[in-house]
């Protein structure tokens, strides 16, 4: 009976969570929004211990699971820089310390504000040199939208091949930026200044084709309902949705959606603004020290572990991208990298995530994998994706606490949580089948981008699965 009230009630999460989320992926050309690929994401993708491990007629049940593009995957990583910020580390070292380390981690996407002439250079030669496209911030006073508008015309014409702007946001949080005498937020302050930012960057075509975001917040739980409650045109003022679901949790946890909520809260409160078009998270991240209440503070060991999770549970309910906060730290202690440049385990993390999943190239419809995972699933999660060669590329991990709640400086302690011993077992024999730990580079956490075991015309192994990403290479031929 218990096992039966178990399964009835997975059975109504997944029909509810399958009814409310889709993942949608975009293709944005310069003039207009392409969509490019809608994935419905079965049911094994949204629950633990998902792949049945029951028996018919003796044989295993096997559920066959549709892949994703693996390149989403990598292209789904951004990250916050301040390179505007002059006199500071992103301005005096950005030639021997930013430029580099943007370049090393193989990201393609940044999230900073413009600057004067020469910082606006530096983003056109990321772009033009590296692949590394801007999304723009508009600025925080609410003031220069025409002359905003005019830079990211000049910067995206320098080159129609290589933009420099690939998304531009409103000004950042003005639910903590605005305030009436009483200190409540000025929504409608905001609502004018939504109508301002649309029509300024959609009357003239050569910005009307950049994806616009809306406001994001900082407070995930009250302000884009009470927002959607004062601006009801706000659907009409954005192209894409923009959260801060900021949390210090493990991804999966049930308020990783920050204050108090789940991340599917946190997402169906923004959709009262954008209803069923993309979203995007903007800014997340783990603190290393510092922490509060609502907001803990992570080694960066855990950092390293939650990272790319975060990432993969953003993609299972339908946020295309999020933009680390920050590149280095600066002040507030989020940085990939310390602030001599060295890298910190979660840059690394990132960095060998975005290698092994790299794949850049024209859409295309992936293939399907037949499998099971057999024995103890409780807490598994995983994702599956594949390469224009061919190779599938099935993403597992536990979905667990890896951290004690750190509320002051690094009063945190790790939990080093055993590896989970399962079965993968495949319909059809695969050619080669390759196991990746990725988040770390030393044994026996992991070994980086290089495989820690391989096995050939297999068609069932056993893998134990930690509590950051493991990665299973399948080549059927």
């Amino acid at each position: 009976m218990k096992e039966m009230l178990r399964l009835a009630k997975n059975i109504k999460m997944m029909s509810v969570i399958i009814k409310n989320f889709r993942i949608r992926f975009y293709a944005f050309t310069k003039l207009k929004i392409l969509t490019s690929l809608v994935v419905f994401l079965t049911i094994t993708v949204f629950t633990q211990g998902c792949v049945s491990t029951n028996k018919q007629n003796g044989q295993l049940a096997f559920k066959t699971e549709q892949a994703l593009m693996s390149d989403i995957a990598a292209n789904a990583i951004g990250v916050n820089t301040h390179i505007n910020y002059t006199g500071s580390v992103y301005d005096i070292h950005y030639s021997d310390i930013i430029k580099p380390r943007l370049s090393e981690l193989g990201i393609r996407n940044i999230r900073d504000h413009f600057g004067n002439s020469s910082i606006n250079a530096r983003f056109q030669e990321l772009a033009h040199n590296y692949g590394i496209k801007l999304l723009l911030i508009s600025g925080d006073a609410g003031i220069g939208l025409t002359t905003t508008q005019q830079e990211v015309k000049r910067l995206n014409n320098i080159n129609l091949s290589k933009p420099v702007v690939e998304y531009i946001e409103p000004a950042n949080e003005r639910d903590n930026g605005w305030k009436k005498p009483d200190g409540t937020t000025d929504w409608d302050r905001l609502c004018t200044y939504m109508q301002d930012y649309y029509k300024t960057f959609k009357q003239d075509q050569n910005t009307a084709g950049i994806p616009l975001l809306g406001p994001s917040f900082a407070n995930t739980k009250n302000s884009a309902v009470a927002f959607s409650d004062v601006c009801n045109n706000a659907y009409n003022l954005m192209d894409i949705g923009n959260t801060h679901a900021y949390s210090g949790l493990n991804p999966e946890n049930p308020i990783a959606g920050g204050w108090g909520i789940s991340l599917s809260e946190a997402i169906l409160n923004y959709r009262k603004l954008c209803g069923d078009k993309p979203i995007i998270d903007s800014e997340s991240g783990y603190k290393m020290s510092s922490g509060q209440t609502g907001h803990p503070a992570v080694s960066e060991r855990t950092a390293a572990k939650y990272s790319p999770r975060l990432v993969l549970t953003r993609l299972m309910i339908g946020v295309e991208k999020v933009y680390f906060y920050q590149l280095i730290n600066n002040s507030e202690d989020f940085g990939l990298l310390n602030i001599d440049g060295s890298p910190r385990l979660q840059y690394t993390a990132l960095k060998n995530f975005i290698q092994l999943m790299a794949d850049p190239g024209n859409i295309f419809t992936p293939g399907t994998l037949s499998y099971n995972l057999s024995g103890n699933v409780s807490n598994i999660h995983h994702l599956l994706f594949q390469k224009r060669d061919g190779r599938l590329f099935l993403l597992v991990w536990q979905g667990v606490n890896c951290s004690s709640e750190g509320t002051n400086n690094n009063n945190y302690t790790d939990i080093n949580n055993p590896d989970r011993n399962i079965t993968l077992n495949l319909r059809s024999k695969a050619s080669s089948i390759k196991l990746y730990r990725p988040s770390f580079n030393n044994l026996p956490d992991g070994n980086g981008t290089s495989p820690i075991a391989t096995y050939k015309n297999a068609s069932s192994i056993k893998i134990a699965v930690p509590d950051h990403i493991l990665v299973v290479e399948i080549s059927k031929n």
